[in-house]
C-alpha cells in the first residue's frame, strides 16, 4: 500500500496522511482508548525498526519513540520523514494482514458452528461462509 506524497498536489499534508493512516489502522473502540492505540502503533513500528540492518538505522536521524507516534497521532508533528512514512505503511500492512487472517479464522469457526447446528436455512449460510474461507 503506497500513500501518495506530493506536497502541493495533495489535499492532505504528510502529517495529516500519516495521522490518518495511524488512526485508521489502530482505531479507538470500546475497551481500547487512544493511549493503548498509540502504544500498539509504537510497538508495530518498533518491530519494523528492529528488523532493519544496522547501517540503515545509522543513516536515520532518529529512532521511533512513543512520543513521536503520539505527535503523529495528534497531528502535532512538524514534518514526516520518508522513512517514517514507509515504516508506518509497513506496520499498517502487517496489521491488515493479521486482521484479515483473524477474520478468515473466525469465518471458519462460524461455518463449523452453523453447519453443526444448521437446519434448512443454515446450508445457504454455510456455503457463503465457505466461499469466504476458501
Amino acid at each position: 500500500m503506497r500513500v501518495p506524497f506530493s506536497g502541493k498536489a495533495s489535499a492532505m499534508s504528510d502529517v495529516a496522511t500519516a495521522s490518518s493512516l495511524v488512526q485508521n489502522t489502530w482505531q479507538v473502540r470500546q475497551g481500547r482508548n487512544a493511549k493503548s492505540c498509540i502504544g500498539a502503533a509504537f510497538e508495530a513500528v518498533k518491530r519494523i525498526e528492529r528488523r532493519l540492518p544496522i547501517d540503515v538505522l545509522r543513516d536515520r536521524p532518529r529512532q521511533w519513540t512513543e512520543r513521536r507516534v503520539q505527535t503523529i497521532w495528534k497531528k502535532q508533528a512538524r514534518r514526516i520523514d520518508n522513512y517514517e512514512m514507509l515504516d508506518l505503511e509497513q506496520a499498517a500492512l502487517e496489521a491488515a494482514r493479521g486482521e484479515f487472517d483473524a477474520s478468515i479464522k473466525r469465518a471458519a469457526r462460524l461455518a463449523a458452528f452453523i453447519s453443526a447446528h444448521a437446519e434448512t436455512e443454515g446450508g445457504e449460510l454455510v456455503s457463503k461462509l465457505r466461499e469466504l474461507v476458501g
